[in-house]
């Protein structure tokens, strides 16, 4: 004889507003789901932060943190720019009509080095922002490592 476990069930009592209940009335009869199941899969979600409302909420708070990377790094290589253009032109003397030839073919060859010199840099994948020391931001296991390390109770000790 093979006897199976038998599922321990117990009523709960709610008062819901008409219209929630009128709507859940409609969303069983109109899918052919019992009520129970649909409260059950919705108090399960709810408790176990699975809905797609938290996954939604992890996704916008991982692009969240990507943007807040990203302002951080613009924000870098706009102080970087405006520093070398101050310095550029404090170190740019003003020439004679005779020499502005040259200086301007000077500069046009140290440009187009320069030039073939960042995108050899970008195209190896290497941007001036990683040689920058940078913050660390925590990923979505270490943070809920803080929080169920925040939500324990904290020990006591006054004894």
């Amino acid at each position: 004889m093979n006897k199976t476990a038998k599922v321990q069930n117990s009523r709960v009592w709610t008062r819901l507003s008409a219209t929630l209940r009128e709507r859940i009335r409609g969303y069983c009869a109109a899918s052919g789901i019992a009520e129970r199941t649909v409260f059950e899969a919705a108090l399960g979600q709810y408790i176990d932060g699975t809905s797609d409302m938290s996954l939604v909420m992890r996704r916008l708070d991982r692009h969240g943190r990507a943007l807040a990377r990203l302002h951080r790094d613009q924000e870098v290589l706009s102080v970087a720019f405006g520093e070398f253009v101050r310095l550029w032109f404090s170190q740019t003397p003003n020439l004679p009509d005779q020499e502005r030839q040259g200086a301007r073919t000077r500069a046009e060859g140290l440009y187009k080095t320069f030039t073939e010199h960042v995108a050899e840099q970008f195209g190896g994948g290497q941007r001036f922002i990683d040689d920058l020391p940078s913050e660390t931001v925590a990923n979505d296991m270490e943070l809920d490592e803080i929080l169920a390390k925040a939500a324990r109770p904290l020990p006591d000790t006054n004894r």
